[in-house]
């Protein structure tokens, strides 16, 4: 095998700029999907921030509610004895 000064290496220029092309559209949607990606995680933890805060206010409100709630029924427990086996013991207290 014989190497010497005349080897010629032809390089096609429509081939060279199509792989350059190729080479600049996937880097091109790389950069998109990665892009995308980032703000939908920027999104999810805006979201999950809002769904915390709400959940937190509707065990709140949840916890005042059933609170009130819980006066009511104490209240029309001692005004209404609706309880009929209680009835006898108020009669025979009296």
């Amino acid at each position: 095998m014989k190497i010497d000064d005349n080897a010629i290496i032809t390089l096609n220029i429509k081939w060279l700029l199509q792989a350059g092309v190729l080479c600049a559209a996937l880097v091109y949607g790389y950069l998109q999907v990665e892009w995308r990606i980032q703000e939908l995680e920027r999104s999810m933890s805006i979201t999950n921030e809002e769904i915390a805060s709400l959940f937190d206010k509707h065990i709140i409100d949840e916890s005042q509610a059933r609170e009130k709630l819980e006066e009511r029924v104490s209240f029309y427990e001692k005004e209404l004895n609706i309880n009929p086996f209680s009835w006898n013991k108020k009669k025979k207290k009296k």
